[in-house]
């Protein structure tokens, strides 16, 4: 798994707990290019974004806090942003793309490597999860997919039915 660093990181702030929780998302932008681009001009992010070809892109250190689940509620309580980790596919979920091959499977070996990385690390779950009702992002991602990730990584899946 290879993994890019930006030059210069994505809007974020310092850290003050370990994150407990990874947050799955879909960026509905054009190309993780792109989509970096315009989070840099509205200030929000993600800690990593996947391309269609499974390239991943780090945008913010996990030590740092990215924003990316707004108004939001998780296994560790509310504004998930200071306990999670964001990757996000880069994907038209509002065309009704479908995620590619190459990013589920490099998601995987990503979601893995983290637990593996971040031992504070317990919980897996997406957007819609953790902001109900607001969000739909990833909905193009299986949720058996997502129980595999988990399993594969010794995560536990929250707030999916």
């Amino acid at each position: 798994m290879m993994i890019n660093n930006l030059t210069n990181w994505l809007a974020s702030r310092p850290r003050k707990s370990q994150p407990t929780t990874i947050v799955l998302h879909a960026t509905d932008g054009a190309s993780a290019g792109s989509s970096i681009s315009w989070l840099r001009k509205i200030g929000l992010s993600y800690h990593y974004v996947i391309e269609r070809d499974g390239e991943i892109t780090k945008c913010v250190p996990v030590s740092r806090v990215a924003f990316h689940a707004g108004k939001s509620f998780g296994p560790s309580g509310n504004n998930v942003n200071n306990h999670s980790v964001g990757i996000s596919f880069a994907n038209r979920e509002s065309k009704g793309e479908k995620l590619t091959d190459a990013q589920v499977r490099e998601c995987g070996k990503l979601v893995k490597e983290l637990a593996l990385g971040v031992p504070s690390l317990r919980y897996l779950t997406t957007h819609y999860a953790i902001s109900p009702g607001r969000k739909t992002d990833p909905k193009m991602l299986e949720k058996t997919t997502i129980r595999v990730f988990a399993e594969t990584a010794g995560l536990v899946v929250w707030g999916l039915k």
